[in-house]
């Protein structure tokens, strides 16, 4: 019987590739596992910027094992602060593991559930008619008088924005970017209602000064694609699911595990 298990035991396994150390702190290995772990633990925005420059990571691995092991030596995993913590990190894992397993990976949503709901919900995926202009905006009436006059000899609207405009989007050559009704004041809004696209306005006047607009686009009223919208819908569906998954799950355990509120101690504790 000795001669068998004596061979047995010069027949161990061969360590993998994987087992092969990279780095060695306080006699314990660092190993290309122990690497391959971590990097396939890290965010996927994090992992491009690893895969880049994987000593960094490395370095990273090796100052935490330095921390890790002077704080063993120093006792610190004996500290009831952070016992208590441990304990709570440990409870709140479980049951993050627990709700992903009896919620989350049941939530299920079908691609007859989203077209129906984005056919009973199309108002919720129209974008409104939207405008975009631009203007120079300065502080009287004469001034403005001058822009017409500039614009009427065939000066770029752009370059005069950028000269003499007040407001802050002259840097842009006026440029106000797209709006919808009641994002801006009526007598801006009714002046680009009634242009053409590439038209200029007036001299228009509001609480800010006097404005002379170029309108530069107009979108009209447009519902959203299917295809487009389908990942909202499929987040909204899978959302309402999970909340009437967990609420059905908690009122089971509850029934269960036989909760029952005592009045007198929730009373005292309300007084209190």
């Amino acid at each position: 019987m000795i001669l068998p298990l004596a061979l047995l035991a010069g027949c161990g396994r061969e360590p993998s590739p994987g087992d092969k150390p990279l780095v060695t702190v306080a006699d314990k290995p660092i190993t290309i596992k122990d690497f391959k772990d971590k990097f396939s633990r890290l965010p996927k925005h994090y992992q491009a910027v690893a895969e880049k420059n994987k000593k960094n990571l490395l370095d990273d691995m090796i100052v935490e094992s330095l921390f890790l092991e002077d704080a063993l030596r120093k006792g610190l995993d004996k500290d009831k602060e952070i016992k208590d913590i441990l304990v709570e990190a440990r409870k709140k894992i479980i049951i993050a593991k627990f709700v992903k397993t009896e919620v989350d990976d049941k939530v299920k949503v079908s691609e007859d559930e989203m077209k129906a709901f984005y056919e009973e919900h199309k108002d919720e995926f129209k974008t409104p008619q939207m405008w975009r202009a631009s203007h120079i905006l300065v502080a009287s009436e004469s001034e403005a008088k001058d822009i017409v006059a500039e614009l009427s000899k065939g000066k770029a609207f752009e370059d005069i924005a950028r000269a003499k405009s007040i407001d802050a989007t002259s840097s842009r050559g006026g440029d106000v970017g797209y709006f919808r009704k009641g994002q801006v004041v009526p007598e801006f809004e009714n002046t680009c209602i009634g242009l053409s696209v590439g038209q200029t306005s007036a001299i228009v006047h509001t609480q800010f000064g006097y404005h002379i607009i170029k309108l530069t686009d107009k979108k009209s009223e447009a519902l959203e694609p299917y295809e487009s919208a389908k990942p909202k819908i499929e987040n909204a569906l899978r959302l309402k699911k999970r909340n009437e998954l967990f609420d059905k799950l908690v009122v089971s355990l509850k029934e269960k595990y036989r909760v029952r509120i005592e009045d007198d101690a929730m009373k005292s504790l309300e007084a209190k």
